[in-house]
């Protein structure tokens, strides 16, 4: 249903996209942008490090685009974290070569038979078998945390009643999902490194570090040949440990437990996602920007859950997503990254900013009371006929009587309506 500039949806009104952001000044314009990608930046970089390359090949750049996927990074917190709990004997080659996204003649290669086949290329392994506290992987996980911290204290209000859902979302609030999955790294957060090294030439770099150690013993074969271990643990012929002899099978419950959990967790987000699109009411309304916002979270979210679901349940212990390479999955991971760019510069169209100084994707008079409500405060437009026209009083003397006149004024009156209160005044 159309009235006016308004569409009906449901109970809820929605805004089509209009072009507002001609008033925001250049330097709003930074403080907006850099609002808008610290989350989106923040998770994707802090999720996919540096390739390790155990292969003369390398890989393509759609190869490499997908380790940004966000549904990439989160199977990878979980699949460490997961490592960690079923790991026997975790120490410092474990943790690097987890962390570690091999490309090998094969392609990516996160399997935990990696362990053993990756160390002769491995020249330089982390000090301890967690992360150090003064480090940038730390940082880049407080960094990550006080992000999230917000859209969860949000998010925790809104569920109890003392905050309304606020659907007139601008540039400078567009991924607040992001941010809140960001905090899912904490699950393996003292076992995210990228202080390890692995590289093919690996002969004299990694026996002189100690990491291969050859002994000097030979053995003789059934035809009077003689081998040393030197040469048998080259890279062709080092062994794979058996993953049993390293790590407890996925059926261990506290396993089970940590992959259930993390599993509700991203699912409980994608459904106050879709209960967000659900118009409840006819107070909702929605815009653009708020509409694309719901359908990215729906759209990453969704997927994230299948594929981490059907790879749990098929007890795969793989620190990269096995359908990484897949056409399907490149394809995907191009759409979501052009849905972020696209919904990016629509919201750059659709954001202004209202007279109480906040930021919204809602038109008007209606986005003004919208955004700059508060449990204490409210902004009263005012303008001749408003219910709320007010103007500023003056007092006179004429014929030795006392006077009072009126002018009235346009703009937007914001406080309390409490007696006695004092009212802050923009004027138009």
């Amino acid at each position: 249903m159309v009235d006016g500039n308004t569409l009906y949806w449901g109970k809820a009104q929605f805004y089509p996209l209009a072009y507002q952001s001609q008033g925001i000044a250049f330097e709003e314009w930074i403080s907006l942008f850099t609002l808008c990608l610290a989350p989106l930046i923040a998770h994707i970089a802090s999720g996919a490090p540096r390739p390790s390359y155990i292969s003369r090949s390398r890989p393509r750049w759609h190869d490499r685009l997908c380790h940004f996927n966000p549904s990439s990074i989160l199977f990878r917190y979980a699949a460490i974290a997961d490592r960690r709990i079923r790991a026997l004997n975790w120490d410092a080659s474990t943790m690097a070569a987890s962390n570690a996204l091999f490309w090998t003649d094969e392609g990516w290669d996160g399997t935990e038979e990696m362990i053993s086949r990756g160390l002769p290329y491995c020249t330089h392994l982390p000090e301890h078998s967690r992360v150090e506290f003064v480090s940038w992987e730390m940082g880049k996980t407080i960094i990550i945390t006080l992000q999230g911290a917000q859209p969860l204290y949000c998010l925790i209000s809104i569920l109890t009643g003392s905050m309304a859902i606020n659907p007139n979302m601008a540039l400078d609030g567009i991924f607040p999902s992001l941010a809140l999955l960001g905090l899912l790294r904490l699950c393996a957060a003292l076992w995210l490194t990228d202080d390890f090294v692995y590289t093919t030439s690996h002969s004299s770099q990694s026996r002189a570090m100690g990491l291969v150690r050859a002994p000097t013993i030979s053995i003789e074969g059934n035809h009077h040949r003689k081998a040393s271990f030197d040469s048998l643990l080259e890279p062709e012929h080092v062994m794979a440990a058996p993953p049993e002899m390293l790590f407890r099978p996925l059926s261990y419950w506290p396993s089970r437990m940590f992959r259930t959990v993390y599993f509700l967790s991203i699912l409980a987000l994608a459904i106050l996602c879709a209960m967000f699109l659900v118009p409840w009411s006819k107070d909702a309304m929605y815009t653009t920007t708020s509409l694309l916002v719901g359908l990215l979270n729906i759209c990453f979210l969704a997927l994230s859950i299948v594929l981490y679901g059907y790879y749990s349940l098929r007890g795969t212990s793989t620190t990269i997503i096995p359908c990484i390479s897949s056409a399907w999955y490149k394809i995907y991971t191009i759409f979501i990254m052009t849905f972020m760019v696209g919904l990016i510069i629509i919201s750059s169209i659709e954001t202004r900013e209202t007279p109480c100084g906040k930021f919204t994707s809602l038109p008007g008079e209606t986005g003004d009371i919208a955004t700059c409500a508060t449990p204490y405060s409210k902004l009263l437009p005012i303008y001749p006929g408003s219910d709320g026209w007010v103007g500023l009083v003056s007092e006179s003397w004429a014929n030795d009587h006392q006077e009072f006149s009126t002018q009235y004024i346009m703009g937007s009156c914001i406080g309390s309506l409490v007696e006695g209160q004092t009212y802050n005044l923009t004027v138009e």
